[in-house]
């Protein structure tokens, strides 16, 4: 730690009706440095941010900003103490200018009380300058990358003249080089005494930018750490109460793949993607890996009937397919686990009970042709005990729970429908070490029974540690294909980057 704490969290406690959020938390933060705070979903890092920002205020205790007590009413207040924060959905206007989101409800004015846009673009010119990104201040943030609009929002908070930086879950939609290029911006921050809190799962990237790290579990505070005095098992014992073990399970020797049931020949999809040629066994884990843009996502869309095809033949255990619906993709057995749970997967605003039989409703009817509200409640019954969706009901809105149970609700709605292929882009985005473990048996369960599994992940880590082989996208084609146990993570990363594996690899990786 450095020696002198600049911002002290005395006794904090947040309650919500009888949900005790934060417990009797006490810690300090030192000026200048990257202090990561990091626990499971539920463990209290959302709310002790949002105390922090001025989103809400504490039951008890008390926060001290450069030994001055503080009461943080409101954001605005917040902000008025140099306390900025980027939540992990971010928060920008797409339909105006990058100058405009950074002066947004703060514009510049001339003296006859219009905005000065020629002065607002010369100041956010010269604060993008500062952290050395390279947008006009004239670009529309819609059409700009999730890492773009990341950059946007954080030189809103230079420019704010922000003494505290908090960035919540910032490298959850980010593949490999956008985080680096976030942490060329955070140590840049850094490096002008700004104190940075970085909120993350991501306990690798954790221990590559932080200089310490302060652990919560169930709302309690478990101590402090400097991260080059301590290791990966231990942050991960304080987190979860027990040493986690190995967090992908060996594969049982007897699990095997079985014979080929999937043949990908020759896919196009103009513009951008093919021709692409796979196989995959009944019972494989199948990884897929690339930069943004390989054509993942786009090859997903296209086997399961989001966007038609061009030409090339899909052929599922010897039936030639063309999915052109969704549906038709579910009837014919696929399912897809998409990239955003919130925007794509689940309906926030209803019940875990609604979003796990939503797809099987038509098999839940009685004998008048009338939802069986037991059979309802039989099927999700099954899936929250199979899956360990920790809840106290089955009506529980979905929105209320954490992130790991919100994906498992969504790999229950899917698995309620008997697939035979599972798509899975991205399955633990935002999910805690603890639930990512669990995912992780999942897969390895679901292979073991006979289905075949396409996963894709921005961690390259667990395409590694999950797949039988991997494939790596470049411009839509496969550049290379890896099997279990040829690629390391450097030769990997090399791969996606379009050099082949035998070339020189960097040391530092």
């Amino acid at each position: 730690m450095l020696a002198h704490p600049f911002i002290q969290l005395n006794r904090l406690s947040k309650r919500f009706g009888g949900v005790t959020a934060l417990d009797d938390v006490s810690f300090a933060i030192c000026r200048g440095e990257i202090h990561a705070v990091v626990g499971e979903n539920g463990a209290g890092k959302s709310t002790l941010m949002k105390l922090l920002a001025g989103v809400h205020e504490p039951d008890g205790g008390e926060i001290r900003i450069a030994t001055q007590n503080v009461r943080l009413v409101d954001p605005r207040e917040a902000r008025r103490h140099g306390i900025s924060i980027v939540f992990q959905e971010l928060n920008l206007f797409p339909h105006r200018t990058v100058a405009s989101n950074i002066f947004a409800n703060r514009e510049i004015t001339n003296r006859w009380g219009g905005v000065d846009r020629l002065a607002m673009n010369e100041a956010s010119r010269r604060v993008l300058a500062e952290l050395d990104v390279p947008l006009s201040p004239d670009a529309l943030v819609g059409p700009l990358t999730i890492g773009e609009k990341q950059q946007v929002e954080i030189a809103r908070t230079l420019e704010q003249q922000s003494r505290i930086v908090i960035l919540d879950e910032p490298n959850s939609a980010l593949n490999e080089s956008e985080s680096q290029r976030l942490f060329d911006i955070i140590r840049r921050l850094r490096a002008r005494g700004i104190t940075i809190v970085y909120v993350s799962h991501r306990l690798e990237e954790v221990f590559a930018i932080a200089d310490s790290i302060t652990v919560l579990r169930d709302g309690r505070y478990q101590g402090t750490y400097a991260t080059n005095e301590t290791t990966v098992p231990q942050i991960i014992a304080a987190m979860i109460g027990r040493p986690l073990g190995d967090s992908f399970p060996q594969r049982p020797k007897d699990s095997a793949p079985g014979p080929v049931v999937l043949q990908v020949r020759q896919l196009c999809r103009d513009p951008g993607l093919g021709p692409i040629s796979f196989t995959a066994r009944a019972g494989e884990i199948v990884g897929f890996a690339g930069l943004e843009g390989a054509g993942i996502d786009e090859l997903f869309r296209v086997l399961f009937g989001l966007d038609p095809m061009t030409s090339g033949q899909i052929v599922f255990r010897d039936k030639l397919q063309r999915p052109t619906t969704p549906l038709a993709a579910m009837r014919s057995g696929w399912a897809l686990i998409p990239e955003s749970r919130r925007e794509q997967g689940l309906m926030m605003d209803r019940s875990i009970a609604r979003n796990t039989t939503l797809l099987v409703l038509d098999k839940l009817l009685g004998r008048l042709g009338l939802i069986d509200r037991q059979q309802v409640h039989t099927t999700t019954d099954q899936y929250v005990k199979r899956l360990g969706i920790a809840t106290d009901s089955q009506e529980k809105t979905v929105a209320h729970l954490s992130g790991g149970n919100q994906q498992k609700v969504l790999l229950a709605k899917w698995l309620a429908t008997g697939p035979a292929i599972l798509i899975l882009n991205d399955p633990t985005r935002g999910v805690d070490i603890g639930a990512k473990s669990e995912i992780y048996a999942l897969c390895h369960q679901l292979a073991a029974q006979g289905m075949t599994l396409l996963i894709t992940s921005s961690e390259a880590d667990e395409i590694l540690g999950l797949a039988d082989r991997v494939f790596v996208l470049s411009k839509g084609r496969v550049f290379h294909e890896f099997h279990r146990g040829e690629a390391s993570k450097a030769k990997l990363l090399h791969a996606v980057t379009g050099r082949m594996p035998n070339e020189s690899i960097p040391t530092n990786l």
